[in-house]
């Protein structure tokens, strides 16, 4: 039963499907335009560049300030124990006139500082406003030959040696009024000791 309705089946099927061609497949009708395809998606737009200004480098702006003239002094190992130098003495001085400036040594270690040296062993220069040398170090081989002692314990201050300046160049011409620096260092020939400058002005 079921061979038979499957057989009637097929050559029903068989039958239409021969009958189909074609020209039985209806046309669209006249003037009917054909369907466009679906727009492709839309791509986002690209970002705007914004042009980017040049880099310029920083200004560098020269300084107004001189810089100091290398120094004249002697200059030698430092001394090795702590301690604390300064050059004490008059800031203005009159043209005409000696000054005086003392090296004082002030001991900030643990240890007794001693040193043995000559009479002439502190070394002073002059620098004018604008940094050049007016007077250099003047060195002296007579007073060298003197044996000076300094002892200076542990938190004590000393005095090492003096230095005098007249206000007059190297030449021993009268410097200018003004205001002028005062470097100075001791020298043993061993060790070395550098006290700040100090400003002196002259009138």
């Amino acid at each position: 039963m079921t061979s038979r309705l499957l057989l009637t089946l097929a050559l029903t099927w068989g039958s239409l499907a021969g009958a189909i061609g074609v020209n039985d497949i209806p046309a669209l009708p006249p003037g009917a335009a054909t369907p466009a395809p679906a727009p492709a998606p839309a791509l986002p737009a690209p970002a705007p560049v914004t042009p980017t200004a040049p880099v310029t480098p920083p200004t560098t702006v020269p300084s107004t300030t001189p810089s100091p003239a290398p120094s004249s002094l002697p200059v030698g190992p430092a001394l090795g124990q702590a301690h604390q130098a300064a050059l004490r003495g008059p800031a203005t001085l009159t043209r005409g006139t000696t000054g005086e400036w003392t090296l004082q040594l002030t001991n900030t270690g643990q240890t007794p500082i001693h040193l043995e040296h000559g009479a002439c062993d502190l070394k002073f220069e002059v620098l004018n406003a604008a940094g050049n040398i007016v007077r250099p170090v003047v060195n002296n081989t007579v007073c060298t030959m003197q044996l000076v002692i300094t002892d200076v314990a542990p938190g004590e201050t000393g005095n090492v040696l003096t230095l005098r300046w007249d206000g007059k160049d190297a030449s021993g011409n009268p410097l200018p009024a003004g205001t002028y620096t005062l470097r100075a260092a001791f020298w043993d020939r061993q060790v070395s000791i550098r006290p700040p400058a100090v400003q002196v002005t002259l009138r």
